[in-house]
Formats: structure tokens, sequence, C-alpha cells
């Protein structure tokens, strides 16, 4: 394990060096970014706050927006699960916002709500809130009929049944929901941002790292920047996941 570690940290080095060396040797810096320009920009824009704070806001409308699809798909997907006739009347439903990308909600959520932050929000609700409710139905689907069948013959009423046997064998899916989800939501607010930071200039709302890239390309065309965001974007990614692994682990250490 150790070895094939070594490998794979001395393969990277080796493609930065090279990567280094031909952006050097053919003067291609001002349309392809470097790693020495990349690591200045971090630490440019480490030193003046920007980058924590964009991270910072695009992560809070990701967290708030996330928030919300759980307290509505969570509870709507259990609630099919439990009960096929409301699963029948909203399975259609669902299944047709499932065929509408999140961006293509971006024009009616910026006349909705505006460009100050709600917009993105709204967009990462709306990416989440179904692969949540799709999943909590399918998650109480799963579980073994047999549990429930003693659960009714032992006289636990439904809010018992639901607490000590649905929620309990539904975390196992409800994980890898909640992994794709935030997957999802946190594409998603970049994607509203870029759609929305043009028309937000410094110093006039919330900026997220979605809006700083298209700062940056308007204004001032850094593409060491650029590739600094994008880098950042997919760090941040990995750690949303690795924490969903590790809530899995901690919460059904049986299945994940």
């Amino acid at each position: 394990m150790r070895r094939d570690r070594w490998i794979a940290i001395t393969t990277v080095v080796c493609i930065v060096l090279l990567w280094q060396v031909a952006i050097s040797a053919n003067g291609l810096h001002a349309k392809v970014p470097s790693p020495l320009g990349i690591v200045a920009a971090i630490a440019a824009h480490v030193a003046d706050g920007s980058l924590p704070s964009a991270l910072r806001d695009s992560f809070l409308r990701v967290a708030k927006g996330f928030a919300i699809a759980a307290l509505i798909g969570l509870p709507v997907g259990t609630a099919m699960g439990m009960t096929p006739i409301l699963a029948r009347a909203v399975a259609p439903f669902l299944d047709a916002l499932r065929s509408i990308a999140p961006i293509a909600w971006i024009p009616i959520a910026v006349l909705w709500l505006g460009v100050r932050g709600d917009a993105a929000v709204f967009i990462v609700t709306y990416a989440a809130v179904l692969p949540l409710a799709l999943s909590a139905h399918q998650a109480v689907r799963l579980i073994d009929q047999r549990l429930l069948q003693a659960s009714h013959a032992l006289g636990a009423g439904w809010f018992l049944t639901l607490r000590a046997v649905i929620i309990p064998g539904s975390i196992p899916v409800l994980i890898t929901a909640v992994r794709v989800s935030m997957g999802f939501a946190w594409g998603a607010v970049i994607a509203a941002e870029l759609a929305v930071g043009v028309k937000i200039g410094p110093g006039q709302g919330s900026q997220g790292i979605g809006q700083m890239m298209i700062e940056t390309l308007y204004v001032r065309r850094d593409v060491d920047t650029l590739a600094m965001c994008m880098l950042c974007v997919g760090l941040v990614s990995l750690a949303i996941d690795a924490g969903a692994r590790g809530l899995g682990r901690r919460l059904a250490p049986w299945k994940v």
C-alpha cells in the first residue's frame, strides 16, 4: 500500500513538473495556467480573504438549499414508501420534474428571487430534493417486510415502527442518496453562480466561487485564478463526499 502511494505521488509530481516546463518553454502562460501561477493565485486570494469568503458563501448556499431539500424530500419519500396510494399519485409528478435539469430553472429563479443569492439556493434545493425523495421512497420499499409485519404483530404503532424499523433500515440507502444529492447540489450552486454572477459586481452582494470565476473572466482575465477556482471546486466536492462517507460509516457501519 505504501509503495502504491509513493508511485502515485511521484506520478503526480512528474506531471506537474512537465506541465510547468511545457508552459515556460512555449510561452503559453497568457492562456494556459501553470502550477506556479496557480500556487501564486491561491496565496494571493487567501491572503486578501477573497477565496475563503467565496468558498464560504457558496458552501452556505449549498447547506441552506440542502437543508430545505432534506426537510421536503425525506418526509415526502418516506410517506410515499409507507403509502402506496400516495406513491402512485406523486411519482409521475416527480418523474416529470426529474427530466428538467436544474440549470433550466435559473431564468425563473432569477425572475422570482433576484440575483442576490436566493436564486442559487432555489436551484440547489431543486437539484437535491428529487434524489432525496426518490431514494427515501426506494429505501422504505427495500425494508424487509417481515420486520414490518413483526412490528405490527407486537402492537407497535406507525410512529414506533417509523422510529425503530423504517428509519434504521433506510439509513444505508439514504447515505448514498446524501452523497449523490450533495454532489448535485454543489454542482448546481456553481452553475447558478456562473449564470447570475455577471450581474453582481464587487461589493454588490454575496460572492460565491462561481461568481468569482465570472468576475475573473470578464474583469481580470487571469487564467491562473480561473484554474484555482476550478481546483477548489473539485477539492470541495471531494471533501463533501468524504464527509458523507464518514457519516455513513458512523450511522451504518454494517453497510457502508
